[in-house]
Formats: structure tokens, sequence, C-alpha cells
């Protein structure tokens, strides 16, 4: 590729500056975010990934809209998450709450207080699937946000501003249309 037709531009605010280490070009902005998700998977701090362009790069997107795409994104592992943690919750309850009556049978304990010690688990364990499901499937990159956004005019790209072991993989693991080792430095929108 053409050094004048590397991407110069970070989102606004962004705090990346400099040369990345490499960069990487996508199809679509959906396909950033599962590349973001990847990379931060593998090890990649978020902090070193961030979106450029050549061209106007996305944050102009009517808030209902971004709002409604984050959302369907993550409410499905939301719901996931909170009914697996309760109903591992309940049982984890359950079994704990058994074993002490069977290891004690003298405690007079009814049928409620069993149920509602089995539900108590059930609830504690809904709030961590939620926070664990949360934490799962939204990135940390300060681009990330940025990918539920309308597609942008030009080619998409992610830089990252810290060395990977193979980047060579990088194409293939997060399909990559083209990845650019030693890339121009970026500047600020």
């Amino acid at each position: 590729m053409a050094a004048n037709m590397q991407p110069r531009d970070t989102p606004i605010g962004s705090a990346h500056l400099g040369r990345p280490s490499l960069m990487a070009r996508y199809a679509s902005l959906p396909d950033v975010r599962d590349a973001i998700d990847t990379l931060e998977a593998q090890g990649i701090d978020g902090e070193h990934l961030t979106i450029v362009g050549p061209t106007e790069l996305p944050g102009s997107t009517d808030r209902r809209r971004t709002d409604s795409r984050f959302l369907s994104h993550t409410l499905l592992f939301l719901t996931v998450g909170v009914l697996g943690g309760a109903l591992a919750g309940a049982i984890i309850g359950a079994a704990l709450i058994g074993l002490v009556l069977l290891i004690w049978s003298g405690i007079e304990a009814s049928g409620w207080v069993f149920l509602l010690l089995t539900v108590w688990f059930g609830v504690g364990g809904a709030v961590l699937g939620g926070f664990f499901a949360i934490s799962r499937v939204v990135g940390f990159s300060e681009s990330w946000q940025l990918t539920f956004e309308d597609e942008p005019e030009g080619p998409i790209w992610l830089a990252v501003f810290e060395d990977l072991d193979d980047p060579d993989a990088l194409k293939s693991r997060t399909h990559a249309l083209e990845v650019v080792r030693d890339p121009d430095p970026v500047e600020p929108g």
C-alpha cells in the first residue's frame, strides 16, 4: 500500500499519537469490533488499539440508533449470563443448604427457609453472572464504542500500538483484509 494512502487520523479525543506497530484494514465496523474483542482476548490491552482513517471517522450517528445497536449486541449475552448465573447460584445454594441440613440434623428448618436461601443464592448468582457476561462482551478499547456507529466512507483501519508475537497471524485471526507493518505516524482527527 502506498504511504500516502495510509490512514492518519485518530478519533477526536484519542490518546494515541505516534507510530503504531502495525495497522489492519477491515471491511466493516462489526469486523473491527470482532478484531478488538479477539485481540483483547489474546492479551492485547484495549488501550493499545484505536480506529484510524484517511476520511471522516465514525462518531456522528444518532445516539438512539447507536444505543439500539449496542443493546442488540449485548442483550443476548447479558440474558444468558444472568440466567446462567441464577441457575448456578441456586444449585450451589441448594447443595450448601442441603449439606448443612444433613450435617446438623437437629436444625429445625422448614421448606420455606430452604427455598428462601436457595433463591438468595440464585439472586447473587444472577448478579455475578450479569457482571461476568458484560465483562466478556464489552471491549475496553477507546474505539470499541465507535464500532456501533454508521459505516464511514472509505477503508476502516485498526491501529495496534503494542508489539505482537506473530504479526502475520493477525490477518487470519481477525480476518483483516490487509495488514501494514511500520505504518506512518497517526495524528488526532
